[in-house]
């Protein structure tokens, strides 16, 4: 310990490295004692340990490891009196203003926890009970009274973070009626009064560990439902702050940092039993996608916290919903609820708009093809290298029931809200809207349908087609030098081909905010790409479909306000027009044999 202190220059460079060092000192003192296995000596080294404080300043960041060392000698001795008196010892020997040192604590408590969890939870309780009579004295610091408010909230901070790790090193075998006694006796919601950030940031990592602790108790094999899940959840989203104000300017790094935790924290609540409420899923998505709309710096934490909102969103789709359409019907209000980012007019946006869409049809994707990710596993993402630790398979229902139709898709509104994106002023934007809009057609071509048209969808041309968008796909992810205006055309071509008759019908009735995109280039790339769509498969038009297109078009006419892009909307609608009348005059010429 004395050689630890001496902080090595490389230790300094790197605190990841700072990180590693101590999880080795940590697995080193364990391998150690279970050699020994000698009791006598193990107490004399704890004895040892607990000297070890005087070499620290109450205050020094050291001291954290040390909490660590002595929670891992105490996991291995059985005379529950020195357990407890090691147990005042480190609560005595800590600060817990310094968020190292009572983190250090707290995971210390939580090694002991693995094996003394009772005598750590009533010890616990004794120190929540002493802080909340305190409660009043809070009331009386903002008369200069009492303790100040900072104080309490460490006590919190330092409080909900033993409980999580208690719960996160627990045994499984005994930890659920731990953990429903934990949270059906409300002590969480005791807490929530914390104000400062790191307080805050605190008891969100402890229901985190909580949710967290269930999930390795169902990977052991002992599954069971997390008690108040959703009231756990109310707890995260009223410590992230957003309720009390949707202004996105007035942030700091420490309020992102708190989001970005509470965002972790609700998608590790969201995996688990049981399966997430519409209401409870509403409230969620309602509270966070307005991250979407966080300015780009500080960049670090923006785009951390922007990450784990995309991943929630997939925790969100993987938990709702017990059957193809359910699932159909989650992925499109989730899809519906990006679009104002997918359009935005700010570049930062759209991007972040377009991640989001691919990485949910991802793991729809996987949901169609039987990699269920299981209600107990943290649903994770291709984004930043992140690997799918649960999944499960279906394969004993029919798959009726597990698949959703294509219809449920709806592929030709969807596809008309990605169309402007592929011919973005944005190189990545592009690039992900190709692969959305290739993702798509891949996804639906495994898919049944629910009506049968004849000669409704050629199968080998539509693989064909998808060939071609998923040689597209290649391309943009090689950077390789292509025409835009190609490309464009390219991925038209084969949509043009993919799309059933209905599907391109509601497409057409869908090209007003495509024509009228904030986007000037992809307004216009969407006016040729309808142009396109009708030259094709006008003749498969009816005389209904004809009007209701026609009436979006003049709609998107009416309110342009570049002259070029009015007239070749105004285009769009003659060609649209002369079409149908001359196909209906060859039916009609065919039909009466002249």
């Amino acid at each position: 310990m004395k050689a630890y202190i001496s902080d090595p220059e490389d230790l300094k460079q790197d605190s990841t490295y700072q990180e590693k060092w101590d999880d080795m000192i940590i697995n080193f003192l364990a391998e150690c004692l279970d050699v020994v296995n000698d009791t006598e000596w193990v107490i004399s080294l704890g004895d040892a340990f607990a000297r070890q404080y005087d070499l620290y300043s109450i205050s020094d960041g050291h001291a954290a490891l040390l909490h660590r060392c002595l929670g891992m000698l105490l996991q291995k001795v059985d005379d529950r009196i020195y357990v407890s008196e090691k147990i005042d010892w480190m609560c005595r020997h800590s600060s817990m203003s310094i968020p190292i040192n009572r983190l250090g604590l707290a995971q210390g408590i939580g090694l002991v926890a693995a094996s003394h969890l009772d005598t750590v939870l009533e010890k616990l309780k004794n120190i929540l009970d002493s802080a909340e009579q305190s409660a009043f004295q809070r009331f009386l610091s903002f008369f200069s009274f009492g303790p100040k408010v900072e104080d309490v909230d460490d006590t919190y901070a330092a409080l909900a973070l033993m409980y999580g790790y208690a719960a996160r090193y627990a045994p499984s075998t005994v930890i659920e009626a731990r953990i429903n006694a934990l949270v059906g006796s409300n002590m969480l919601g005791r807490l929530l009064h914390v104000q400062h950030p790191t307080a805050k940031q605190a008891v969100i990592t402890a229901i985190d560990l909580l949710g967290r602790a269930v999930i390795s108790a169902a990977e052991m094999g002992i599954s069971f439902p997390l008690k108040r899940r959703d009231q756990l959840l109310e707890y995260v989203l009223t410590l992230m702050g957003r309720d009390q104000s949707n202004d996105l300017t007035d942030f700091n790094t420490e309020l992102l940092h708190t989001q970005s935790l509470a965002l972790s924290a609700c998608t590790t609540l969201v995996s688990l039993e049981p399966r997430l409420p519409m209401e409870t899923r509403n409230r969620v998505m309602k509270a966070t996608l307005g991250f979407f709309a966080l300015p780009t710096e500080p960049s670090s934490i923006v785009e951390s916290l922007v990450t784990n909102l995309i991943i929630l969103l997939g925790a969100i789709l993987l938990t709702s919903g017990e059957d193809g359409r359910s699932r159909a019907e989650q992925l499109l209000h989730i899809l519906r609820q990006l679009d104002p980012y997918v359009s935005s007019s700010l570049e930062h946006q759209r991007r972040r708009g377009c991640v989001a869409v691919q990485e949910v049809l991802i793991k729809f994707r996987n949901l169609c093809s039987g990699g269920f990710g299981a209600l107990g596993s943290y649903p994770t993402f291709t984004m930043n290298k992140q690997i799918d630790r649960g999944t499960r398979s279906l394969s004993s229902l029919p798959s009726a029931f597990v698949l959703p139709s294509r219809d449920s898709l709806s592929l030709g509104e969807r596809t008309m809200a990605y169309l402007p994106r592929c011919a973005d002023t944005d190189t990545e934007v592009r690039k992900v809207a190709i692969q959305i809009i290739a993702l798509f057609f891949d996804i639906s071509l495994s898919l049944p349908k629910q009506k049968a048209y004849p000669n409704d969808i050629d199968l080998e041309s539509s693989y064909s087609a998808l060939s071609s968008l998923e040689e597209l796909v290649s391309i943009v992810r090689r950077e390789a030098s292509v025409d835009q205006t190609e490309l464009f055309q390219r991925v038209v071509s084969s949509v043009c081909i993919l799309l059933s008759k209905d599907e391109l019908v509601v497409l057409l009735h869908s090209c007003t905010l495509a024509t009228c995109d904030k986007i000037k280039q992809s307004a216009d790339a969407s006016i040729q790409a309808i142009i396109m769509f009708i030259i094709r498969r006008g003749k498969e038009l009816r005389e209904a479909d004809v009007s209701r297109t026609t009436q979006s078009l003049l709609s998107s006419a009416i309110s342009l306000t570049d002259t070029h892009s009015r007239q070749e909307v105004l285009n769009a609608v003659s060609i649209d027009s002369f079409i149908y009348h001359v196909f209906g005059y060859i039916f009609q010429y065919q039909y009466c044999g002249l």
